[in-house]
């Protein structure tokens, strides 16, 4: 609401003779002092003749300096996740650039990692091509997938059976952003590269129960640069498997600070020239150090918590979000049930109308790596996920319940299907007693009659009587979700033929 308040005082009279020989033509003159006032969620603002008050100008700039750093945060949260991921490898594991972490008796539950899982045999490596200068990675032929992705989690190329080399194996050369030096003239996938820093990530798959053929696979696959190709020094691989670590992003101040790191070593990229003009006020500057005051400080700490909730928020309601606007990829894979797909953004992350911000912190707040091979959405090489945040009745899933799932016959999934259980506060895997967090088609599970399989959740002492191996256990005052993964899908996932039900509470 807005009020003008006019207030005159008359002109001193110089004499009393004077006004009355002037009485007939005299004139009275008003200063008309003019007080605006508006009534925001900040509060009372004033001008005084159009002009702010002093502290409607704090307020102002305070306000508008928190709300775009608010969506900064959200804007910066795959580069930061990325980021945390390079800081907590070298912190935890000791292991830098180029060199490669291996999971060879599958990733760790106590570890925290953005949903991964205990089913696969992960590899990665992080490079840095400011560095590094180009850098060749090399996959060799067989049963192996693979992604490179930039800190903004954007996919340059699949690798392995989803990418160009289709399980042959073959060399890719990944160039540095504006590269102007001579490279080879055959034998490479050559990937021009518009950041500097990259994570090359690839799954060795278990085929018949043989887990170290998978695990041997994996440690074939070479990372180096290319002016070592004449004689590459061989890849150190250290193990995560029984390691503690933590890659998820950070709170506070520290988020900012890993966000500004970044910012220094890479381009900047012509979509986020808005962002970085927000963030100027901030004291995040490319190629300046951070230094914030008390006053940026402040606000910075205040939009980190506000841009968690946000990011909280937008993982477990987004796709009813997105549903609601006409806007995700389909997110009712089983319509009818509480499932929703997991891939609601695209690898590129952006529509021929606008860029999918809340769909890539839907998936980013809550996992890592985006690729065309994940989430394709028709039978073939590859994967796609689901994953449901309420029960068959519409409630939040509690570790202090028993739930089945019925996992009917013929899965469709070429390779295997899984099943992980993941922790709400830390979108890692739940950490229960016995350190397993997730059942696959590639274990020994005890089938029903008609080929369905039975997966029980629940709190310690729960799992039915000789349903033990069909069983994960949860903790009773954390709550969970579930994440069902299908590599290499057949047709079966998308065409109706076969459907997953909803998870039941079992009373």
């Amino acid at each position: 609401m807005n009020r003008i308040d006019i207030s005159c005082e008359p002109i001193a009279r110089a004499t009393a003779a004077a006004l009355l020989a002037l009485v007939a033509i005299s004139l009275t003159a008003c200063t008309h002092l003019q007080t605006q006032t508006s009534d925001t969620r900040l509060g009372k603002l004033s001008f005084e003749n159009g002009f702010p008050s002093e502290e409607t100008t704090r307020k102002v700039f305070d306000e508008l300096d928190y709300q775009r750093a608010v969506q900064a945060y959200l804007w910066a949260y795959p580069a930061v996740s990325f980021e945390s991921i390079r800081i907590g490898t070298k912190r935890d594991l000791g292991v830098d650039l180029n060199d490669s972490v291996i999971a060879d008796n599958y990733a760790d539950p106590k570890s925290r990692w953005l949903t991964a899982n205990d089913t696969t045999i992960y590899g990665y490596t992080n490079v840095d091509l400011g560095k590094a200068g180009p850098v060749v990675v090399e996959i060799p032929p067989g049963a192996i997938v693979g992604i490179l992705d930039d800190f903004w989690q954007r996919s340059i190329s699949d690798l392995g059976l989803p990418g160009p080399d289709r399980g042959k194996g073959g060399r890719y050369l990944l160039l540095p952003p504006g590269y102007k030096g001579a490279t080879p003239s055959a034998g490479y996938y050559v990937l021009q590269g518009t950041m500097n820093n990259y994570n090359v990530m690839v799954r060795g798959i278990v085929q018949n129960g043989e887990k170290d053929a998978a695990v041997q696979l994996v440690k074939r696959v070479k990372v180096y640069p290319l002016s070592e190709s004449s004689n590459p020094r061989p890849n150190k691989f250290t193990s995560m498997s029984g390691k503690v670590m933590d890659t998820t992003p950070p709170t506070g101040m520290e988020f900012w600070e890993r966000l500004s790191t970044f910012i220094n070593n890479n381009p900047v990229q012509t979509r986020d020239l808005f962002y970085m003009a927000m963030l100027k006020p901030l004291g995040i500057e490319k190629g300046k150090e951070f230094k914030p005051d008390a006053r940026q400080r402040a606000i910075l700490e205040e939009a980190a918590r506000t841009g968690d909730v946000m990011g909280r928020v937008m993982l477990f309601e987004g796709p009813d979000r997105f549903r609601q606007v006409g806007e995700g990829l389909g997110n009712e894979p089983f319509p009818g049930t509480k499932w929703h797909w997991v891939f609601q953004v695209n690898p590129a992350q952006q529509t021929d109308t606008y860029g999918q911000i809340d769909e890539r912190l839907h998936y980013t707040y809550g996992a890592i790596y985006t690729t065309p091979a994940l989430g394709v959405m028709k039978a073939g090489p590859g994967g796609n996920y689901m994953q449901a945040f309420k029960d068959k009745d519409g409630n939040r899933f509690v570790g202090g319940k028993l739930y089945r799932l019925r996992v009917p016959a013929n899965a469709p999934a070429e390779q295997f299907w899984s099943l992980t259980l993941y922790d709400t506060a830390t979108r890692s895997m739940v950490q229960n007693p016995a350190n397993d967090a997730a059942r696959s088609s590639l274990d020994k599970l005890k089938t029903n009659i008609d080929g369905s399989i039975d997966l029980y959740f629940g709190p310690a002492g729960s799992a039915p009587a000789g349903q033990e191996v069909n069983w994960i256990e949860t903790l009773p005052g954390k709550g969970f979700y579930p994440m069902m993964r299908f590599y290499t899908p057949k047709a079966g996932l998308f065409d109706g033929t076969w459907k997953l039900p909803d998870i039941e509470p079992i009373k």
